[in-house]
């Protein structure tokens, strides 16, 4: 059996997304299966005990990837979330598509289970009835929401007969939806963990360069230069050092994993803190609505 070393601070507040792990929406039959399998243990080993996924990830084939990295692990000693996207949110659809990620991820109950995307055309009252269902049976133990506003968090707590675990949406330094409509205070305030999906890809239009290499702003490099850390470091720290915020950040390779991990030893002071957060040069009103990979295949 795998050890796992003990948590830091920062480490309970990071978690290993999958997305592109397998292939991209449909698998991909050249995928390097077994450094996204080390990848995943490799997180494991180092204190990062909640892994992310979903059903439309490479069509499947990541839940699989995850199942194989787990199995060398005690049950209490990681944290599966998974998803269901929004073609399949129909009563029967979503308890189908439950029993389909627990047979590909090898376990008999899902941690966190996400609704990914809202679908107009479902009723959320049939969803939730559906979410309800297998909270009953014990087969999922929590239920998250991603890519949404405060008026859907509402109408979903509303119809769970458990409260919502996490919030997911996409937040940045760029993407700033969940910050300036108040999502993130409002999820703390209810005892709702708040997840940055994407959280050091700045990918949306506007930004120079999505992985912020040195060179491309200049405040990032300052900072960077001021407490003798990575671009990605900077980034991720303005994240993590929000309360009630954590991040899920996807990288089959180890020595990113560790750069990611080695924040424990610095902190941005409260005036570059806020330098960051007003000044960085792009900052856009998005990150509550899915974006263009949500496509049905």
């Amino acid at each position: 059996m795998n050890k796992i070393k003990n948590k830091n601070n920062n480490q309970q507040k990071i978690f290993l997304g999958t997305w592109r792990m397998g292939g991209d929406i449909e698998e991909n039959p050249d995928n390097d299966d077994k450094r996204d399998i080390d990848a995943i243990k490799y997180a494991l080993t180092r204190g990062i005990f909640h892994i992310d996924t979903s059903e439309s990830y490479a069509n499947g084939k990541t839940e699989i990837l995850v199942g194989c990295a787990i199995k060398e692990f005690s049950r209490d000693k990681y944290f599966i979330s998974t998803k269901v996207r929004e073609y399949n949110l129909s009563y029967d659809s979503v308890i189908q598509s439950c029993a389909k990620s627990l047979k590909r991820l090898n376990v008999s109950y899902i941690d966190l289970y996400y609704i990914h995307k809202q679908n107009p055309l479902i009723p959320i009252e049939e969803t939730t009835r559906a979410l309800n269902k297998l909270i009953d049976l014990g087969l999922i133990k929590n239920v998250g929401l991603s890519n949404v506003s405060i008026d859907t968090i509402k109408k979903y707590s509303k119809l769970l007969n458990k409260p919502i675990h996490a919030v997911q949406n996409q937040y940045n330094l760029a993407c700033r939806e969940s910050q300036r409509k108040g999502i993130i205070d409002y999820c703390k305030k209810n005892g709702i963990k708040f997840i940055a999906w994407r959280p050091i890809l700045l990918s949306y239009p506007g930004t120079i360069d999505p992985y912020y290499r040195t060179g491309t702003y200049q405040l990032l490099d300052e900072m960077a230069q001021k407490y003798n850390k990575s671009n990605t470091q900077i980034v991720a720290k303005w994240l993590l050092q929000q309360d009630g915020v954590s991040i899920v950040f996807k990288s089959s390779n180890k020595k990113h994993i560790d750069e990611i991990l080695d924040l424990d030893n610095f902190k941005l002071s409260e005036a570059d803190w806020n330098i960051l957060d007003k000044n960085f040069p792009v900052q856009k009103d998005v990150g509550c609505t899915a974006n263009a990979y949500f496509k049905v295949s």
